[in-house]
């Protein structure tokens, strides 16, 4: 058996890609790879706003490589265009 050299960094590698990937999860496969698309994209340096609702319906939220200006900006986009999905019949 061939031991690696940098058995520490394995260890990290191994308890990071374990830590990624939930238990269970509830989406379906296209959506975890648009997730995956998704922190990819922030990753990179792209801006962002992530928004989560917990249980008790609080909100938790996260603005990345944005200041709150372009986060509302960004928001504001997404509103408008779902509004014109809606409008043109697309759901």
């Amino acid at each position: 058996m061939e031991i690696p050299s940098d058995i520490d960094g394995v260890l990290k590698r191994l308890l990071e890609h374990e830590s990624d990937a939930p238990s269970h999860s509830v989406l379906a496969p296209e959506d975890e790879a648009y997730l995956r698309s998704l922190i990819t994209a922030v990753r990179l340096g792209r801006r962002s706003v992530l928004i989560v609702e917990d249980p008790d319906e609080r909100l938790r939220y996260m603005f990345s490589n944005a200041t709150r200006a372009e986060a509302v900006t960004m928001l504001g986009k997404v509103v408008e265009a779902t509004g014109r999905r809606l409008a043109d019949g697309d759901e």
